[in-house]
């Protein structure tokens, strides 16, 4: 049975539109290993014969990425600005994306925000196991090596506290919608407490996390409906008013939602 703690957080994965929209395909699935843990997405693209550079956004998660065609991999921790990554063109990557609650074996979760290790540091020498992930046929067949080989080798037993778990589960079941303040309360510690427990296991704070989720759902609402209006983000995501809600787009380095309806979006703009 899934902890009803957990359901919020199994629940959340966040997206990345320049992956889907920028690429020449794109594929996901969204897996869950353990019944009390974080579903990971698993997803696959490839780059055009001319692009090279795509954006990242910040999402709060933790990404692997693997280019198949070079049998080499990285593990991107969270970022808390835009910016563009450089990709080869023509080339096809296999991605794994997770939240921070999951612990990396020999890494601390705060040392990747905003950067990135090769992954082969992560493994064992002399093993095979990322050849075979980017050799063994389809996305699905890649999906299942890593689930039953290259998992283990980079992931550890769940480390993260219950006054985490609480307060992760408090950020996503109010879509960020909730002040610090409120944050402790509810987990029963002080701001500073929490605000060091934020920073590390999950690497950045609290505040800036309940953002990054905010933006999230409210680019969510713009990129994948087609009944909400922009007052509809402003208010389900708890936004004051239109300026608000575009600061906010801005602040993280997206286009603002505007700018989304008249490209990728799905949103009715009155």
């Amino acid at each position: 049975m899934i902890n009803p703690l957990n359901s919020k957080i199994i629940s959340y994965l966040p997206s990345q539109p320049d992956f889907e929209f920028q690429t020449d395909y794109y594929t996901e699935q969204k897996v869950r290993i353990q019944p009390n843990q974080p579903s990971i997405l698993f997803y696959q693209f490839k780059m055009g014969e001319v692009s090279s550079q795509i954006s990242v956004i910040p999402d709060g998660c933790i990404d692997i990425l693997i280019n198949c065609d070079q049998h080499y991999g990285n593990i991107c921790g969270s970022v808390t600005k835009s910016r563009e990554i450089n990709l080869l063109p023509n080339s096809t990557y296999f991605g794994i994306r997770f939240l921070p609650c999951l612990n990396i074996k020999k890494i601390g979760i705060k040392d990747l925000t905003d950067t990135e290790v090769c992954l082969n540091e992560m493994l064992p020498v002399n093993t095979n196991i990322l050849e075979r992930v980017v050799t063994d046929g389809s996305f699905m067949e890649r999906v299942q090596i890593f689930i039953e080989t290259l998992g283990s080798h980079i992931f550890e037993i769940d480390k993260s506290t219950k006054t985490i778990k609480q307060a992760l589960y408090n950020i996503y079941a109010t879509k960020g919608k909730i002040t610090i303040a409120q944050l402790a309360e509810e987990v029963g510690f002080s701001t500073r407490y929490l605000r060091k427990q934020f920073e590390d296991h999950i690497g950045i704070s609290p505040k800036l996390f309940s953002q990054i989720v905010r933006f999230q759902s409210s680019l969510n609402m713009i990129l994948r409906t087609t009944h909400f209006t922009l007052n509809d983000v402003i208010y389900e995501n708890g936004y004051y008013d239109q300026a608000h809600l575009i600061h906010e787009f801005r602040n993280f380095g997206c286009m603002t939602p505007y700018q989304l309806t008249g490209q990728n979006g799905c949103l009715k703009t009155n």
